[in-house]
């Protein structure tokens, strides 16, 4: 069954070097990231925001332009207006005779067909008089530029001429006035004789202008290649466009349902708008003086041209930059691993082995130290390796020398047996008993080799030396063992109360005069072993005695080491205690120690 591992646990169990890399890679990547996009979305905001500012301005520019225009063609009107002569002839009475007509209408035409402006402006346009009360004009063909107000007095524009205005756009489209051939602006004004107060309306005065000079104009201001921009009536007719179709009303999807909702978001700023299929950008403004719209139509992906460019290049910067962070994160975490990977390949060396191949390490940072006390190590463990093996050495030798050394306790017993059946053939029974002892006690202070016995072998030994010892001082030395049943089973330390016994006889009894008598008694108390031995020597304080236990007095070697093997072997709570003797003679010596199982311990034989 396979077990679940979490994402998180994944990551750790990659090598060091690719988590280094995927650190530096996100450190890298993150704030470039952020930043970019921060970047990008602000130069979104600040391209459309100047797209939009763009367009506003074009809008004005464009609707400066118009009106410079119209400007343009009134002064041109007023010029004719107020020229003395024109004065002269619309503030005269009508001619009564038919050569004053004529007279009059060459006069008039001369007049408007010979008008002049500086820089040859004025043959941009085309003028028209249309006279009032002269039905006898139409009599004549030689007139190009009056004509009677009958032409024109029935078009509904005319009726809808305000009475007192500088002037007023009144056709757009061929057949509107005659003789009008083409898509035109006309500007009609109305004239009065400014000198005679009883002729207040004498006639009309038109200023015809192609729509292409109007086109030319607008299509200067177009803020791309594809966009449009478009004069709107208040019939939402296009007046001028910069595209001639347009003017035409050859644009699928574009109309008067479609300029009406464009005025309804005059003050709404650009909009995004569908037509045909595609998105265009549509703003308007108003030209209030004409009750005129100005609309600009811009295909979304020409005005977005500039943020693919800046997209394309931010992609391109941002793929250098992970390319080159990508490259110089493989460098750092190779570096940073590089002596991590040496460190594990000399510890591969060592665990083989071979102590000899030390780190090279030239740099100065964290991992010198590191390597330095790696080094230290290697060669303190070498050290160690060959103190061993000089000591391993040592003791084979050692036991070399030990196993020689086996034949002689069996050369000392067999020839201590032969002493002591020479003894009994010669009828010596201190000789047999003391040579007895002696071999007894040399078996039991060998043990086999063993440093943990069993108690009574412990004991045993002790009464030998002391069988020995009371050969030695015949009737002046006594002793008494007693061990309470309880005891045996448990073990001991090798050789701990011989010691002791010594130290009394030598210290205690040799100095007294009279008997001298060893008390030895073994008994449990609780989960202690405790044996008591009692001599009736001399004496020495107490205290003095447990220091020497210390080595506070550097006496004593002896007993304090015994004391040491016992605590090493069964605790600090174990060991050796002087205590006053209850009488006034010898001292008293507690050996303490845990009751342990002897388990597989073997038991000398006697």
């Amino acid at each position: 069954m396979l077990r679940k591992i979490a994402p998180y646990l994944l990551f750790y169990n990659v090598s060091l070097k690719f988590r280094l890399l995927l650190y530096f890679l996100f450190l890298v990547i993150l704030p470039t990231s952020v930043i970019s996009v921060t970047i990008y979305n602000e130069s979104i905001r600040t391209i459309k925001d100047n797209i939009e500012a763009t367009l506003q301005k074009n809008l004005v520019s464009a609707e400066r332009a118009l009106l410079n225009k119209f400007e343009e063609m009134e002064q041109i009107a007023g010029s004719i207006y107020l020229n003395p002569d024109m004065t002269e002839l619309l503030s005269a009475d009508r001619p009564l005779e038919q050569v004053g007509i004529v007279n009059e209408l060459a006069s008039l035409n001369k007049l408007v067909g010979s008008y002049d402006l500086p820089g040859d402006q004025s043959r941009e346009f085309t003028l028209r008089l249309y006279m009032l009360d002269r039905p006898e004009y139409a009599q004549y063909n030689f007139s190009q530029y009056v004509s009677p107000i009958s032409q024109v007095e029935r078009e509904d524009w005319y009726y809808d001429l305000p009475p007192k205005q500088k002037y007023s756009i009144v056709a757009l489209s061929p057949g509107e006035i005659p003789g009008m051939t083409e898509h035109s602006i006309v500007l009609a004004k109305r004239l009065f004789g400014l000198r005679n107060a009883t002729i207040p309306y004498v006639g009309l005065l038109t200023v015809q202008a192609n729509i292409d000079e109007f086109t030319t104009i607008i299509a200067e201001m177009k803020p791309s290649v594809n966009s449009v921009i478009a004069i709107v009536d208040d019939r939402y007719r296009v007046v001028a466009a910069s595209d001639a179709a347009m003017a035409n009303g050859d644009i699928v999807g574009i109309g008067p349902p479609f300029f009406a909702e464009q005025q309804l978001h005059l003050d709404a700023g650009p909009r995004e708008a569908v037509l045909n299929g595609e998105e265009w950008l549509a703003s308007a403004r108003s030209i209030d003086s004409l009750g005129w719209t100005i609309l600009s139509l811009s295909p979304v992906s020409d005005l977005n041209g500039k943020l693919v460019a800046f997209r394309q290049v931010m992609y391109i910067v941002l793929a250098a930059c992970m390319v080159v962070a990508f490259l110089i994160a493989l460098w750092l975490s190779g570096n940073i691993t590089s002596p991590i990977r040496k460190f594990i390949k000399v510890m591969a060396y060592a665990r083989s082995g071979n102590f000899d191949i030390q780190i090279q390490y030239h740099r100065k940072d964290e991992f010198t130290y590191l390597f330095s006390q790696y080094n230290q190590m290697i060669r303190r463990i070498k050290e160690l390796i060959d103190e061993l093996y000089v000591s391993e050495v040592r003791k084979k030798e050692a036991e070399l020398k030990a196993l020689q050394a086996q034949i002689n306790p069996h050369f000392l017993y067999n020839t201590l047996d032969s002493i002591n059946w020479i003894a009994l053939r010669h009828k010596v029974p201190d000789i047999s008993k003391m040579v007895t002892a002696l071999s007894d006690f040399f078996r039991y202070s060998l043990s086999k080799g063993q440093d943990i016995i069993p108690i009574e072998d412990e004991l045993r030994q002790v009464e030998s030396y002391l069988s020995i010892q009371q050969i030695r001082f015949k009737e002046k030395l006594t002793f008494t063992i007693e061990v309470e049943p309880e005891v045996y089973g448990y073990a001991a330390v090798k050789l701990t109360l011989q010691p002791i016994v010594e130290n009394s006889l030598v210290h205690g009894i040799e100095k007294k005069r009279g008997v001298g008598h060893v008390y030895i008694h073994a008994r449990r108390s609780g989960e202690w072993v405790e044996i008591e031995i009692r001599d009736n020597g001399v004496g020495a304080p107490a205290e003095q005695l447990n220091a020497m236990l210390r080595g506070d007095n550097g006496r004593s070697y002896g007993l304090s080491n015994v004391n040491q093997r016992i605590r090493q072997v069964f605790g600090d709570d174990s060991g050796i205690e002087f205590r006053k003797s209850e009488g006034k003679e010898g001292v008293t010596v507690i050996v303490r120690f845990l009751c342990r199982n002897t388990g597989g311990v073997t038991h000398n034989e006697a």
